[in-house]
């Protein structure tokens, strides 16, 4: 049995089901309850209840591996029970083309591929589905717990009680166990040998910055459009809305299709979620949906449920970290349960979150480790990058040129995203999280704005007036006064509001 079973106690609920969303690879015969069994040459794959889980076809109709989640945008064909490739396996030029295709996949997923004597594991940009590996036993799993069977060997760069109690994160690809890695999601797992090998990018370019953005612009709507509508085609689908820009602009992107996602929602947990609630819900009437508002106040948990979430919540995770505030006050009650949930992941690259010093510094490794967050910034010392420094460096190493370009970026997303939500989407079972604008073609696209014009957020005001003009009229919070009570005072903006738009149509204006 598996560490995860071996701790699980019956209080936390069904194991199936806190593991709904969760996978594992193996060579041996595996006893999990409620899990999908599949096999492929040598390989047992093993997928919870409720992972959507699709053959993968070749062009001859042979099949070679199997997707799991939600992969859509991509040239493959999608049917309700296979993806169809438009390639054949035997082709000598088969992995190039099948990495090719990949460029356009967007969403949360893992492929499983056997051909031409290899087999593989390829995941998400981001590694959102969750992707670890044990070398040394030779398990392949969505989390750490699934990964082990002997007893978990601490990993000795990390302090448990500072993840515990103060919110340090695993990083670096490392995880709780010291023998169990996290796969970088830009490459891929050999699952012959268990060795990673990076397949992106390649041949992609991220400069020069186009002179005229408007075309980007319109690929970038077109593909995140298309992607939308292709998953709350095959899927019921909840929103949050807030008052930041990565909800606005799936707001946008969603076009049309927004009339076809069953609940649009904002959880009320402080003060600074009660604004987001009331923008959330002005932007609902310009777009004349119907807005939900999850209060704290109105979701009560008994304590003891909040304390088997956080014992359960520690099995699925992996580690001893905090669960999220809504498993712990109760208001993800208000979401429909087994919903997939659109995210506004990587549209964060258009506002180059991640991008604090200028391009000479992208190299000096201690101020990327403290964004880390290891330890709360508070505590970051010089001990700690030096503990954390060669590993930082060794991943640095990988990134080819063009990578270099945006090292910055790709820290973001290969490090940061990748052991967090990473880790944390596959932990939470009562429903399927999901960005619709994270694969590798709309990051390429998102990265060719300079840092300049995307720390001022410019492509992110620039998308939004040209998808739908009433949404920018909006104030963002930061644009929002202090009360929001009286919704005549702020409904059509302050004047950072009115200013923020007459400069962005002005831009738009002389890119035309």
């Amino acid at each position: 049995m598996f560490q995860a079973q071996q701790q699980w106690n019956y209080r936390y609920g069904p194991f199936q089901n806190r593991f709904r969303y969760q996978y594992v690879i193996s060579r041996a015969d595996e006893a999990l309850d409620g899990f999908t069994a599949r096999r492929l040459g040598r390989l047992n794959l093993y997928c919870g209840q409720d992972l959507p889980l699709r053959d993968l076809r070749d062009a001859a109709g042979k099949t070679v591996g199997y997707v799991l989640g939600i992969a859509v945008g991509t040239k493959a064909e999608h049917g309700t029970d296979a993806l169809k490739l438009p390639f054949k396996s035997s082709s000598t030029r088969f992995w190039n083309q099948f990495e090719s295709l990949l460029d356009d996949a967007a969403g949360r997923y893992a492929f499983v591929v056997q051909a031409r004597g290899q087999s593989r594991l390829y995941t998400d940009p981001v590694g959102m589905i969750g992707a670890v590996y044990n070398p040394e036993d030779g398990y392949v799993a969505s989390s750490t717990l699934l990964a082990l069977k002997r007893t978990l060997r601490p990993h000795p760069k990390y302090d448990f009680d500072v993840i515990r109690n103060r919110a340090g994160k695993l990083t670096l690809f490392h995880t709780a166990d010291e023998g169990v890695h996290r796969l970088n999601p830009n490459m891929y797992l050999d699952l012959d040998t268990l060795e990673p090998t990076r397949f992106w990018p390649r041949d992609v370019r991220f400069t020069p910055e186009p002179s005229d953005p408007t075309a980007v612009y319109d690929e970038i709507i077109r593909t995140a459009r298309a992607n939308i509508g292709a998953i709350v085609q095959d899927y019921p689908c909840s929103l949050p809305v807030s008052g930041g820009m990565d909800s606005r602009l799936i707001l946008g992107f969603a076009g049309d299709h927004l009339g076809k996602i069953g609940q649009v929602y904002t959880h009320i947990n402080n003060y600074a979620t009660r604004r987001d609630a009331a923008i959330a819900a002005e932007l609902c009437r310009v777009c004349d949906v119907e807005h939900e508002v999850h209060d704290r106040r109105d979701f009560g948990i008994a304590r003891r449920d909040v304390r088997l979430n956080q014992h359960a919540f520690e099995l699925t995770y992996g580690a001893p970290a905090a669960a999220p505030k809504e498993y712990q006050n109760g208001v993800f009650q208000g979401v429909t349960e087994g919903n997939v949930i659109l995210r506004g992941h990587q549209t964060d690259l258009l506002r180059a979150v991640y991008v604090f010093r200028p391009k000479n510094e992208w190299r000096d490794p201690d101020w990327q480790i403290e964004r880390l967050l290891v330890v709360p910034r508070a505590d970051f010392t010089k001990e700690v990058a030096d503990r954390f420094r060669d590993d930082f460096l060794a991943w640095q190493a990988t990134l080819p040129e063009a990578a270099m370009e945006k090292a910055a970026d790709f820290m973001f997303l290969e490090v940061y995203s990748n052991s967090s939500i990473g880790t944390l989407f596959p932990a939470i079972w009562r429903n399927f999280y999901i960005s619709p604008y994270n694969s590798r073609r709309l990051i390429t696209l998102s990265l060719l704005f300079s840092e300049t014009s995307r720390r001022a957020s410019q492509p992110v005001f620039e998308l939004i007036e040209m998808m739908n003009s009433d949404l920018s009229q909006v104030p963002f919070d930061f644009e929002a006064p202090a009360s929001l009570e009286n919704i005549e005072d702020w409904r059509k903006g302050a004047s950072s509001t009115r200013n923020r738009r007459d400069q962005t149509v002005e831009r738009l204006l002389r890119y035309a």
